[in-house]
């Protein structure tokens, strides 16, 4: 048996959340080593995020081994994402693995698997590496994988929010005019434009106080506070211009053209799937279809076939 501190990677199984009989919480999971091994593992404290994560995660664990009766566990002091540690972050073209524990979560992965692709073929490296380090967080990835874009509006279904941001993300072609730089820039921003809603359904499909009362746009920056600070420190004006893609100018119109495009592609996105649950019972004949609430009505107009 070693006393000593060791922090090395470990594969996460089997996370949970317990009790002792003195009424202090406690962490309970399972950590399988590279050779194989392996461990129970415990740490004497609530899980200090706000979702639990799931099972194969690849984590970098401070841990002390100790004896537990006729076993060997493992006293777990700090746990930390691998994927986002400090050696990850200091590569010149950073690059991450695609995250397989985030397909098992999703009801669409095919669309997962294409985001990632997507991502991977940005010409920037530190926006490539943001949208990456947003999907191995998972106190982000697992809610915006999962709930949907709206209640009853558009996209409304599980994993809805994930085709919404998707579809709106292949709407947005690269205009002549924009670098490939300002593309990356805009379709970053307008991926993660709709972020927010993590806090409006936190519970997956019922919407919390904060969703009815406060517009979800103003808890972007707010939910992806780690991320952009990570990227304030290697390109700090890509922070500024995500900001100005995601939040109305101070002064009249848009500083930069990337904003419109993210705007009309969200737009023409819910749009899109509204008028197809518009028309859905709706017979062949009929002209005008609707789809109720939030607020007024969203009412389509389309031509007759043949």
């Amino acid at each position: 048996m070693s006393m000593e501190l060791r922090r090395e990677t470990f594969v996460l199984q089997k996370l949970r959340q317990s009790t002792s009989r003195f009424g202090q919480p406690y962490t309970v999971c399972e950590l399988h080593d590279s050779a194989g091994q392996v461990w129970p593992a415990y740490a004497w404290q609530r899980f200090p995020h706000p979702t639990l994560w799931p099972d194969g995660v690849e984590v970098l664990a401070t841990v002390q081994e100790r004896s537990f009766g006729t076993r060997q566990v493992l006293d777990v002091l700090a746990m930390d994402l691998a994927a986002l540690s400090d050696s990850v972050q200091g590569k010149t073209q950073p690059q991450l693995p695609f995250p397989e524990w985030l397909v098992s979560q999703a009801t669409q992965p095919r669309l997962l698997r294409e985001l990632w692709v997507q991502i991977t073929l940005m010409d920037d490296p530190w926006l490539c590496h943001f949208n990456q380090r947003i999907l191995h967080d998972p106190d982000i990835s697992l809610r915006w994988v999962t709930i949907p874009a709206s209640r009853t509006h558009h996209h409304a279904e599980a994993s809805g929010l994930l085709r919404h941001s998707l579809e709106a993300f292949r709407l947005l072609s690269k205009s002549p005019q924009m670098s490939l730089l300002e593309w990356d820039i805009a379709r970053t921003a307008l991926l993660w434009h709709d972020v927010g809603k993590i806090l409006t359904y936190p519970g997956g499909t019922r919407r919390a106080a904060e969703g009815f009362l406060v517009p979800h746009e103003t808890a972007t920056a707010e939910v992806l506070a780690w991320h952009l600070a990570w990227l304030r420190q290697r390109a700090p004006d890509l922070v500024t211009a995500l900001k100005l893609h995601w939040y109305p100018p101070r002064h009249g119109r848009p500083l930069m053209p990337g904003q419109i495009f993210v705007e009309a592609c969200d737009r023409v996105s819910a749009a899109l799937d509204s008028r197809q649950q518009a028309f859905q019972e709706e017979p062949a004949w009929r002209q005008i279809g609707t789809v109720e609430g939030p607020g007024p009505a969203s009412r389509f107009w389309r031509l007759r076939e043949g």
